[in-house]
């Protein structure tokens, strides 16, 4: 789970349901940032193979969360 404090002193609890690797140039934009049909919660990072040339990670790691 995620606990998420909010700014009225609560706080929401979200549960993983996925958990997936991306390849940065196939980023699944609509997917992450598209409508749901109730609270969730991204949490997006870099992983993957870390490249020198760029001096970046090639990929993205995505958790996906609902709110419990």
């Amino acid at each position: 789970t995620v606990e998420v404090s909010r700014a009225d002193g609560t706080t929401a609890t979200f549960e993983i349901y996925d958990l997936q690797q991306y390849p940065k140039d196939t980023f699944p934009t609509t997917q992450v940032y598209g409508n749901t049909t109730g609270p969730e919660l991204r949490v997006i990072t870099c992983g993957g193979t870390f490249s020198d040339t760029t001096g970046h990670y090639d990929d993205n790691i995505i958790v996906y969360a609902r709110q419990a």
